[in-house]
């Protein structure tokens, strides 16, 4: 059992199907694939092996999918950093993980360089361009290291609001079986196109966009950093159908003075998540989007979907 399977499966079903999108860069089933089994190779020749940590300090972009799924295939653990963090902090987590590499976009090389010595780990700037051409030439690994459903596949770090964080161990089946449920539970087939606002280094995007969206084969639009107007732009341009996002990314977009002007009619389902949302603000969503805002409620241990309001049911008064 191995998460990075999901990739696999959807390519063999749609090769040339976009998986990843962003702005006028388009990502395939087949190139995604291809990239992943390319860097798992390459991880191989740098020692990781099976149960070893790998850090990703990246932002949305579709190098974080690639990292993502490349540790996963070659057996490794995927060690997601908030790319706000501080050297202090990414030393912190890195340490406590007793994470091997740490793949860090070159806009933070300052903080995750830094980070990285300190915790005694590789460093490795992830840069467009050479990214691509340290790939080209590397042997591919093909087949997902075979584990068992119970393996640690990512860790987690909590926000340590109430103390030192702590790294939350996600399995392989528990990932998988979130992904299966929310997109069986939301019909993300290989007709959607999810908006990927959400941070992919947080549970919520991580599995609820990133991994239900590939599980489906569908489609994941990205968004490196939350703009409501972009985030408009980008539900017309791309035909998005479904939004995730937390409450106070719901009260931007509707709030957002040119948003009459972008058509969103596309949009029929939105989650939301991370805080309550007021009722006020749930049903003027609804209203002016003409769309199903459905909440959920989880938590870094539980991968993270724990409940959330079922489609048919009416929302709260």
């Amino acid at each position: 059992m191995n998460l990075a399977s999901i990739i696999s499966k959807s390519a063999a079903r749609d090769p040339r199907h976009v998986a990843l999108k962003l702005d006028g860069l388009e990502l395939s089933y087949a190139q995604l694939d291809e990239a992943t089994m390319r860097l798992a190779g390459s991880l191989g020749r740098r020692g990781v092996a099976s149960g070893d940590r790998v850090g990703i300090m990246l932002p949305n972009l579709p190098y974080f999918a690639v990292c993502y799924y490349s540790v996963l295939r070659a057996g490794g653990v995927v060690v997601p950093v908030n790319v706000l963090l501080k050297r202090s902090e990414v030393a912190f987590q890195l340490r406590d993980s007793g994470a091997k590499l740490l793949f860090a976009w070159e806009g933070f090389a300052h903080e995750a360089e830094a980070g990285a010595r300190n915790a005694g780990t590789e460093c490795v700037l992830v840069a467009p361009g050479k990214f691509e051409q340290s790939l080209a030439a590397v042997g591919p690994r093909r087949d997902p290291v075979d584990g068992e459903p119970g393996d640690t596949a990512v860790i987690l770090y909590t926000s340590g609001t109430t103390g030192t964080p702590k790294g939350a161990e996600l399995t392989h089946r528990s990932l998988l079986r979130n992904c299966e449920i929310v997109w069986e539970a939301f019909d993300l087939g290989a007709g959607a196109v999810t908006l990927g606002a959400l941070p992919l280094f947080h549970s919520f995007g991580q599995t609820c966009a990133l991994n239900a969206t590939i599980a489906g084969g569908g489609t994941l639009t990205l968004i490196p950093r939350f703009d409501p107007g972009k985030a408009l732009e980008v539900i017309q341009r791309d035909r998005v159908n479904l939004f995730e996002g937390v409450p106070t990314m719901y009260a931007a977009m509707l709030h957002h003075p040119e948003r009459e002007r972008f058509d969103t009619s596309t949009l029929t389902l939105c989650i939301s998540g991370g805080s309550a949302m007021p009722v006020e603000l749930l049903r003027r969503f609804e209203d002016a989007f003409a769309c199903k805002v459905l909440e959920g409620y989880g938590l870094s241990e539980t991968s993270p979907v724990a409940s959330f309001n079922p489609g048919a049911r009416s929302a709260r008064s």
